[in-house]
């Protein structure tokens, strides 16, 4: 009995149904328990040989369509038993996923080949060990807006010796740049032993290398840290020296965020002609990178507005940030958005609305664990609660935690909040020594509007 004819028994039957005739034909089982009845009833070796002869058919057929149907390819070489063939189609899967900026499939499947790898033996040569450290990076670097720091971090620095013993430059560099920028903002200092390390090794191979790009970018770092932890002045003049300085087309979670980071530093400082060209520089070299750039860089042009007080434009362009950032799953983005509209929200009075949206980012920030921001968002949480049901508001914790991190820019802003409470309940004096501190933190970092 030919195909066809099985089919249009089946579909006379009522087990299938045609559901396109456009690219090709395709049949669908009309019901999920059918799928897995008729499924059950192979035999394991049976099951095997058809999943490879439907993954060769496929990679026949559709040479040219090999990246997009990765994900499907490597189910099929999976559980027809050939593994290495089913970690390739994953990475290729991963990596489609990361180009079409669908960030959590990418994840997925870089996470699903690291599980397939086989366990670790002091007999792999250099080249599965390279694949191993790719694969693994791959899976953080795909995570790295969404997983909690700490895992984060556990994984890059198991990666170290790994890499190490490859002699690999270009792959240390981007585990030492995402091992320091996790540090920073898990509350590291730039100076501590291990982010100082990272800092120290990018910068070798970067000299090593006659790299300027690596060269650069651990001064940019620090710049873009200083920036949001309070040394505003500092750490525009780092970004202001050192941006020139690094590829455009470099491909770098680093370098997108630094140049928003400049635009905010400058509109801290209350340059803002030269913030505005600054983010609009950041905006245009975003377009050309991935989703998480382009995030960043939304995320700066309205913090930019919102130092302004312009508002009108701040708020849609922070709640596009927020759709936008979590409908890609990018946890770490959607920090950042809530606080720029929660924080426009409450200083237009819009206290319900503030609400709402600071407590999706206090929340996240507890999952993704950003020490620089969680007190932050919880500060900010806690201030509008208390404006809505004018009770008090405990930022002792919050204040306690920036303090802690050396986070000077926060320790400010939460002093400010706990000002706004005290005046509230009418506690003049409190409130005045509160502003007058956060005042002279700003001032001694050039904050000059605020």
């Amino acid at each position: 009995m030919s195909a066809e004819t099985q089919i249009d028994t089946l579909e006379a039957k009522g087990l299938i149904r045609l559901a396109a005739v456009q690219p090709e034909i395709e049949y669908l089982f009309r019901h999920a328990l059918v799928q897995d009845a008729a499924y059950g009833s192979l035999l394991k070796q049976e099951r095997r040989g058809l999943h490879a002869q439907v993954g060769e058919a496929l990679e026949e057929l559709y040479p040219d369509r090999r990246e997009e149907l990765a994900a499907v390819l490597a189910m099929h070489f999976e559980q027809a038993g050939e593994t290495d063939k089913a970690i390739d189609y994953l990475v290729a899967a991963g990596h489609y996923g990361a180009k079409r900026n669908a960030i959590r499939e990418a994840y997925e499947a870089f996470d699903r080949a690291a599980a397939l790898l086989p366990a670790a033996g002091p007999t792999r040569d250099s080249a599965i060990r390279r694949r191993e450290v790719e694969i693994r990076l791959g899976k953080i670097h795909a995570g790295f807006s969404f997983l909690p720091g700490e895992e984060i971090i556990a994984g890059l620095e198991a990666l170290v010796p790994e890499v190490d013993a490859l002699g690999d430059d270009q792959i240390a560099a981007k585990i030492h740049e995402l091992i320091a920028m996790t540090r920073l903002q898990t509350g590291d200092d730039p100076e501590s032993p291990a982010v100082k390390r990272s800092l120290d090794r990018m910068r070798e191979i970067g000299e090593r290398r006659g790299d300027p790009t690596l060269q650069w970018l651990p001064f940019a770092i620090v710049g873009m840290n200083n920036v949001f932890a309070g040394s505003v002045r500092d750490g525009v003049a780092q970004l202001s020296e050192s941006l020139p300085n690094l590829a455009e087309g470099a491909s770098s979670i680093a370098i997108s965020f630094a140049r928003g980071a400049l635009a905010v530093g400058l509109a801290t400082l209350g340059e803002f002609d030269k913030a505005e060209e600054a983010a609009a520089s950041a905006r245009e070299l975003a377009e050309r990178g991935d989703v998480i750039a382009q995030l960043d860089a939304k995320i700066m042009t309205s913090m930019v507005r919102a130092l302004k007080g312009d508002f009108e434009t701040a708020m849609p362009l922070a709640q596009e940030c927020v759709d936008l950032a979590e409908g890609t799953g990018a946890s770490a983005c959607v920090m950042a958005s809530s606080w720029v509209l929660g924080d426009g929200l409450h200083r237009q009075g819009q206290f319900e609305e503030a609400r709402d949206v600071l407590a999706r980012g206090a929340a996240v920030s507890e999952i993704v664990d950003r020490r620089v921001w969680r007190p932050t968002l919880q500060a900010w949480l806690r201030t509008t609660v208390a404006a809505l049901d004018g009770t008090d508001a405990d930022l002792e914790e919050a204040l306690a935690t920036a303090r802690s991190i050396r986070n000077r820019g926060g320790e400010a802003g939460i002093l400010m909040k706990r000002a706004e409470v005290a005046e509230r309940r009418g506690d003049l004096e409190a409130a005045l020594l509160d502003y007058e501190t956060a005042a002279r933190i700003y001032e001694d970092g050039g904050a000059r509007p605020l």
